[in-house]
Parts: structure tokens; C-alpha cells; sequence
């Protein structure tokens, strides 16, 4: 039996077809990387959303930590509202220029966080309402829309 198997294996590497198998299995191996999701479209969960906004903010890309921050927290992600509250709140004091402070939105995940029990969230509207009563503090918002 084993001279078969070793006839039948010189034989299968001597007629090429050792190289078609190789083809074969680089365009699968291909197919399969090109299937494979690269970006946060595929990711499903609100804490996985929360991870690449993190993972954004290391790489010092702040347009897309704060696109994954509005997206993991209009799903109701605590930390994410907390995190994008102080990001809007601080702005270009803490990222630069590419961040804008935004008190009205930084606001509304603020209270969003509050009523999910955050004490983070809670402290957040308390340091918000003290600067009001700087010079060019105070500032009427308009009603935010649900994230939902």
C-alpha cells in the first residue's frame, strides 16, 4: 500500500498538478481577504464601536473617534456618551484644531449619560452649568435630536 501512495503522489507532482492546486488555493485564500470587513461598517455592537473610537483617538485620527462616538453612542453606549461629552466639552483644549467645542451637544450626551445613572455624566453637567456663569458662558441650545 504504501508504494501506491508514494506512486500515486509522484505521479500528481509530476504532471503539474501541484500547481493548480497552489492557483486553487491562493485565489480562495484571496477571496476570503477581500470578504473579510476593514472598516467599523461591519461591527454590530455599541462596546466594539466604542473600542475603534479609542483605537482612532491613539492614532490621533479625531474626525473618525468622534464618528464612532456619535455612532456607539446614539446606540446607548454609557462610556461612549461620557467620553464624546468631554471630548465636545474640551475640544481644542485637549485635540487641536480638528476638534471643535460644542457645549450644546456636549450637553445632550451629558444628560443622556445622567439619566443612565453616570455619575461621570452628572459631574459633567455640573462643571458645564459653572461655566455658564463665565463671560460668553451662557449660550441658548436648540433641542437635539433622538439618537434613535
Amino acid at each position: 500500500m504504501h508504494q501506491c501512495t508514494t506512486y500515486a503522489a509522484v505521479r500528481f507532482f509530476s504532471q503539474g498538478c501541484w500547481r493548480v492546486m497552489i492557483m486553487s488555493m491562493a485565489i480562495i485564500l484571496t477571496l476570503q481577504a477581500s470578504a473579510a470587513p476593514t472598516t467599523g461598517e461591519a461591527i454590530a455592537t455599541p462596546e466594539q464601536l466604542y473600542q475603534l473610537a479609542l483605537e482612532a483617538r491613539t492614532e490621533r485620527d479625531y474626525g473618525a473617534m468622534l464618528e464612532y462616538l456619535r455612532r456607539s453612542a446614539g446606540a446607548g453606549d454609557r462610556a461612549a456618551r461620557e467620553l464624546l461629552a468631554s471630548v465636545l466639552l474640551m475640544g481644542p483644549a485637549l485635540y487641536g484644531k480638528p476638534v471643535r467645542a460644542d457645549y450644546c451637544e456636549a450637553a445632550y450626551w451629558m444628560r443622556l449619560s445622567a439619566t443612565q445613572g453616570s455619575a461621570v455624566g452628572r459631574h459633567q453637567l455640573l462643571l458645564l452649568n459653572s461655566m455658564r456663569d463665565l463671560p460668553g458662558g451662557r449660550k441658548t441650545c436648540k433641542p437635539a435630536p433622538d439618537p434613535r
